[in-house]
C-alpha cells in the first residue's frame, strides 16, 4: 500500500474500525504527487457532524461516573478528527520532507491509540460513541491550511499545544476525584502530545525567515477568527510548553495573549484542584 492510498483509506472510510487501522510498516513507492484536498471524511450515520452545541461537564461535577463519560466522549472526537485531518494533510502536501510525512503517519498511530482508549474507558461509564453530537471545531479550520506551516500552526502549535494544558488538568482533576485509571490515560495522552507538538515545531519552524521569530511567524499563519486563544487551555501551563521544545520568547508571548474571551472561566471553583502546582508525568520524556 502507498501513503497516498492509506490516507485515502482513513478519510473515506465510515466505520471506526477502519479509520483505526494502523499505519503499515513498509511502504510502497509513490508515483503521483499531485495535492488533493477533501473537503470532509468519510463517516458513517452515527459519525455524522453536528452544529447541535453539547458542553462539557464542569471540572467540579466530575465526581460523577456519567460526566466523565461525557468529558471523554468529547476527547474521542478530537482524536478522531485529528487522525482524518493528519491524513488529509498527507494527501495535500505529497512534496513535504519526508521526515514530516514520518511524523505525520506516526502521529496519526499514536491518535489511534488514544482513540480506543478513550472508547474503552467511555464504555466504562456506559457511553458509547456516537451516542452525543459530534462536533467538528478541527474541520472547521480546514481555510487556514493554505501550506504546510499554517496546517502545523493550527493542527500542532494550537489545538494540540492546548492539549498540553487540558490533559494535565484533566489528569489532575480525574486523580483528585479517586479516578487513576482515566488520570492514567490523560498522562499518556499529554506525553504523546508533547511529541505530536515537537513534530509541529520542526514543519513550523523550517519557514521562519530570516531574522524572524516564532510569535510573529506564527500570528502570519492563522487567521481571524482564529487567535491564540485556540493554542491554550483556560489554564495555561508553559513548563508543558517547554518539554515540547516551544522557544522561551514564544511561550511568554503565548501566556501574555488575551482577549475578549479571557476570563470568562471562573478559575475560583477549580483552585481546589491545586492546577498548575505541578505535572503530572509517567517519565517516558527527556526532561
Amino acid at each position: 500500500m502507498k501513503v497516498s492510498e492509506y490516507a485515502k483509506h482513513l478519510l473515506l472510510a465510515g466505520s471506526l474500525e477502519d479509520k483505526l487501522l494502523p499505519p503499515s510498516r513498509q511502504w510502497e513507492e509513490e508515483t503521483e504527487f499531485t495535492s488533493i484536498r477533501m473537503e470532509a471524511p468519510g463517516r458513517s450515520p452515527k459519525f455524522q457532524f453536528s452544529d447541535k452545541k453539547v458542553k462539557i461537564p464542569r471540572l467540579e461535577h466530575l465526581n460523577l461516573q456519567s460526566n466523565r463519560g461525557l468529558s471523554l466522549h468529547h476527547f474521542a472526537n478530537h482524536e478522531l478528527m485529528a487522525i482524518e485531518l493528519f491524513a488529509w494533510a498527507l494527501l495535500a502536501f505529497p512534496d513535504a520532507p519526508r521526515s514530516v510525512r514520518n511524523g505525520f503517519l506516526k502521529t496519526i498511530e499514536e491518535e489511534q491509540t488514544h482513540l480506543k482508549l478513550y472508547l474503552n474507558r467511555m464504555r466504562d461509564f456506559g457511553i458509547d460513541f456516537g451516542d452525543i453530537p459530534l462536533n467538528y471545531i478541527f474541520w472547521k479550520q480546514l481555510g487556514q491550511f493554505k501550506t504546510l506551516e499554517s496546517f502545523s500552526a493550527v493542527m500542532s502549535i494550537s489545538f494540540e499545544g492546548a492539549n498540553l494544558d487540558y490533559a494535565q488538568i484533566y489528569a489532575q482533576v480525574f486523580s483528585y476525584f479517586g479516578d487513576h485509571l482515566t488520570s492514567d490515560i490523560m498522562i499518556t495522552i499529554f506525553e504523546d502530545e508533547v511529541k505530536h507538538v515537537k513534530r509541529g515545531l520542526r514543519a513550523f519552524e523550517r519557514s521562519i525567515p530570516e531574522n524572524g521569530n516564532h510569535w510573529d511567524h506564527y500570528l502570519s499563519l492563522i487567521q481571524f477568527p482564529f487567535t491564540p486563544r485556540r493554542a491554550k487551555g483556560y489554564l495555561y501551563l508553559p513548563e508543558t510548553r517547554s518539554l515540547a521544545g516551544m522557544n522561551s520568547a514564544f511561550i511568554q508571548s503565548l501566556g501574555d495573549y488575551q482577549d475578549e474571551y479571557t476570563g470568562r472561566v471562573n478559575l475560583e471553583s477549580v483552585k481546589k484542584f491545586g492546577l498548575g502546582e505541578r505535572i503530572l508525568r509517567k517519565n517516558r520524556l527527556d526532561s
